[in-house]
């Protein structure tokens, strides 16, 4: 179980620290891929969200050193008009991590909110889609990280497994993060698949569990719209609990 154990001005002050560009590229970003998402006719939103995916993933590090190199946004465009691919993800856009916890023994649970109720169901959606964004935005991608990044971008789901996440996340007590390589798991019986499949669990119960203390921190901070997204709250505060130096925020109990 994840819980939060910084206090909220330590919260306040890690949202407040994290680089300004990369909060603007993720506001701009998520308002664009909305309209995508409420849209009834994906292909009139498909090439401004291409273009701005493009510029903020190239902003986050995609094309540089050891990074996937990006596809030319015309491509991605392409293939986010598809009405299978929009509605797989406005599914995980509306269930958002309030529709994920975990019940009384701490085993992974639905909320009534959630339009998944088979967990198999959920692991397939998750891991495909993230497969099909590595093709649709990257060059023969194989790691975890850039495809997260995507789909944070685009639905706010849940952190995304950088190598500064995931010092956060093993700095909280979870093992298996320390590695230099996290391929893309092609479904949930290895240890990385787990890890991905129930992180919007253990994260949407602390935030549930939690509510009140975050949402004091987010109103204080200097970007209170992040109330409403939980999977970037989370994302930043593992992101900067890296950082040994400052107050830690999360553990595993």
């Amino acid at each position: 179980m994840l819980r939060l154990i910084g206090n909220p001005e330590d919260i306040t002050s890690a949202i407040n620290d994290f680089r300004l560009s990369y909060h603007e590229d993720f506001t701009r970003v998520r308002s664009i891929a909305k309209a995508y998402l409420a849209s009834s006719a994906p292909e009139n939103r498909a090439t401004r969200l291409a273009e701005h995916m493009h510029q903020a993933l190239g902003n986050w590090g995609a094309g540089l050193r050891k990074a996937p190199v990006l596809r030319p946004p015309k491509d991605a465009a392409a293939k986010l008009i598809s009405v299978e691919l929009h509605h797989r993800l406005k599914i995980l856009d509306e269930s958002r991590l309030t529709a994920f916890g975990l019940d009384a023994i701490r085993v992974r649970a639905f909320r009534p909110t959630s339009t998944f109720s088979c967990f198999i169901t959920f692991d397939q959606n998750l891991l495909g889609i993230l497969h099909t964004l590595a093709d649709i935005f990257f060059v023969n991608n194989t790691n975890v990280t850039y495809p997260m990044k995507a789909l944070l971008l685009i639905t706010g789901l849940m952190p995304a497994l950088d190598s500064q996440v995931r010092k956060g996340l093993s700095r909280a007590g979870l093992a298996g993060m320390s590695g230099t390589q996290f391929l893309l798991p092609s479904d949930a019986s290895c240890v990385l698949g787990q890890r991905i499949c129930h992180l919007p669990f253990w994260v949407g119960h602390c935030w549930q569990e939690q509510y009140a203390e975050i949402q004091y921190a987010i109103a204080q901070s200097n970007h209170p719209t992040l109330s409403t997204e939980p999977g970037r709250v989370f994302d930043i505060l593992l992101f900067m609990q890296q950082d040994k130096a400052r107050p830690q925020l999360l553990e595993f109990d």
